[in-house]
């Protein structure tokens, strides 16, 4: 119940930035329409749901942007940060069943991140969420990471500071165009097109 009364009051909040409104991009209008708010549902959706079950409602609404985001992107590798469960890597091997899956975990120093993010092939997407040493994290990733990669980052409005993280993140001149989802930001790292972040109604 906590749940559907938060995720109303976002809606609200965002109702004038849904299905891509008011974006002048074209590229960003058709990834915001057909990738993150994708209104029809895929039929791979109805097969997981039963093979992945015991989840909440909102990680289960991440799980499926995953699996529609690797189904767009089709990365080489996707890697887990501090993963606690096999959801995101299922969802993700469904929307591309050539992805190779890594975990990131606590116990990596900050020489064995660099050498999982230099070792990544073409189009790889990394779920970070702001907890625990998540600065380093994504500092050497946008260090190694080929450009064409996507950084996926949870809890962007957890708090002040992570707000406040997630915007020297939209900044950072490395970064490239970013989407404010609420629950999770997504950033690409090609800078080659017009850097611009979008706030949507997700």
């Amino acid at each position: 119940m906590l749940y559907y009364i938060k995720r109303s009051i976002v809606w609200l909040r965002r109702a004038h930035r849904s299905k891509g409104f008011g974006v002048q991009s074209p590229w960003a209008y058709r990834f915001i329409r057909y990738v993150v708010n994708e209104p029809y549902p895929y039929y791979k959706y109805e097969q997981l749901e039963k093979q992945v079950y015991g989840i909440d409602k909102k990680t289960r609404k991440l799980c499926k942007l995953y699996f529609r985001l690797a189904n767009y992107q089709q990365p080489h590798t996707f890697i887990d940060c501090h993963s606690t469960s096999s959801c995101y890597k299922i969802y993700v091997d469904a929307g591309c069943q050539k992805t190779q899956y890594k975990k990131l975990t606590g116990e990596m120093s900050e020489a064995d991140y660099s050498q999982l993010f230099a070792n990544v092939g073409e189009g790889s997407m990394l779920r970070v969420p702001l907890i625990e040493n998540y600065r380093s994290i994504i500092d050497k990733s946008l260090e190694h990471l080929p450009s064409s990669s996507i950084l996926i980052i949870e809890n962007i409005k957890r708090d002040k500071e992570a707000a406040a993280y997630w915007q020297e993140l939209v900044a950072d001149p490395r970064t490239g165009i970013s989407f404010d989802l609420y629950y999770c930001g997504l950033i690409f790292l090609n800078r080659d097109m017009v850097k611009q972040s979008y706030v949507v109604n997700f």
